[in-house]
């Protein structure tokens, strides 16, 4: 069973938003929206909870259409960006929130509240702040309290819309475990919206990769990283290189301007930044000889920004300090490139993998 988006239309007054969106969302797992702004994530997220309504089309949870029913009668928990936390409440009165504004015929007893919030606030590692006021915590903190709120209600959907986004990178990452690991253990149903590829890539089970209201692909995160559908997907996941070519017998011509005439040869060529070598020689006699720019370390790796000789093409490279130190201690100012893994897309959008 899943969440099946059946033909989903909205629009806002001449801009449309979603544009007969189709999808199924799998039970149990974490399912990321990403895309740029504009793209329909945050509309689709909202739809999914009945906080907006679709133009057209469906919206099914688990066999149910739900398309007509109120928020209440969804069974949604949501997370959304800026906490939202009743100020006035304790962190155990806010996760206890829900349950207790329950009709009494379904409220459980204060005992089983008690025993609720107190386990997810241990999953959460805020146990011991279960009498602290909001403003007693930092922004990592709080959001844990919104999602332990969220999840006191078990809710059969967990949504969030970019819960992550107010927070700096250190935090991020802790809570993007966190949602993980409760995934795991809760095997929730959870969709959450967000425009951070590495967000994406690491928290979720499947990604939906939206753009102008329409999914350019769906799939696992391997796949999707991996086995881009076309060029739009390739250059939003992660950094890339992207140069307009010529292919001909086989053979890639680089230095074709980008506003020279096209004709049927004309290809994009795109290689990622980690799948460019690079040599203080070429033996094999098939490197690009590059003047080297600059350089930064970053963590692990080392980013080299690089420009063609022939064509006068910026690349960017991302090898490891191995490499890196390889290319120092030759002491040169030219080096030779290979692109071990790279993707020609052609005007049709049919691709096909090259090695150079």
């Amino acid at each position: 069973m899943s969440i099946q988006i059946d033909h989903i239309s909205k629009k806002f007054g001449d801009f449309t938003a979603l544009d007969n969106v189709q999808l199924n969302i799998p039970e149990g797992q974490i399912t990321a929206l990403l895309g740029p702004s504009g793209s329909g994530k945050t509309t689709l997220l909202r739809i999914i909870a009945g906080l907006e309504t679709a133009d057209s089309g469906a919206v099914i949870f688990f066999g149910v259409d739900t398309t007509n029913k109120q928020i209440r009668d969804r069974g949604v928990g949501f997370v959304f960006q800026h906490y939202a936390l009743f100020k006035h409440m304790s962190v155990f009165d806010n996760v206890a929130f829900g349950l207790n504004i329950r009709p009494r015929k379904t409220r459980p007893s204060k005992a089983e509240i008690k025993e609720r919030v107190l386990r997810l606030l241990s999953m959460v590692q805020l146990q011991s702040m279960a009498n602290r006021l909001p403003q007693e915590l930092s922004g990592g903190q709080k959001q844990r309290v919104a999602l332990a709120r969220a999840l006191a209600v078990e809710p059969k959907v967990l949504l969030l819309d970019e819960p992550f986004g107010a927070l700096d990178a250190k935090v991020r990452q802790e809570l993007r475990r966190s949602l993980r690991r409760l995934n795991d253990e809760l095997r929730v149903t959870s969709v959450f919206v967000t425009h951070d590829q590495e967000e994406a890539l690491e928290v979720s089970d499947s990604i939906v990769i939206l753009n102008k209201g329409r999914i350019e692909q769906s799939g696992t995160p391997d796949d999707v990283y991996d086995n881009p559908a076309n060029p739009f997907v390739y250059g939003f996941l992660g950094n890339v290189n992207l140069f307009h070519a010529r292919l001909k017998k086989g053979a890639i011509d680089l230095n074709k301007s980008e506003d020279a005439p096209k004709d049927d040869g004309d290809v994009k060529f795109f290689v990622r930044p980690q799948d460019i070598t690079l040599s203080p020689s070429d033996d094999t006699g098939r490197g690009i000889k590059a003047k080297i720019i600059s350089y930064r370390l970053l963590g692990s790796r080392v980013r080299v920004e690089l420009k063609t000789l022939e064509g006068e093409r910026n690349i960017e490279a991302d090898v490891s300090k191995s490499e890196w130190a390889i290319i120092k201690k030759a002491e040169v100012d030219f080096v030779y490139l290979r692109f071990e893994s790279a993707r020609i897309y052609s005007s049709d959008e049919q691709w096909s993998d090259y090695t150079i």
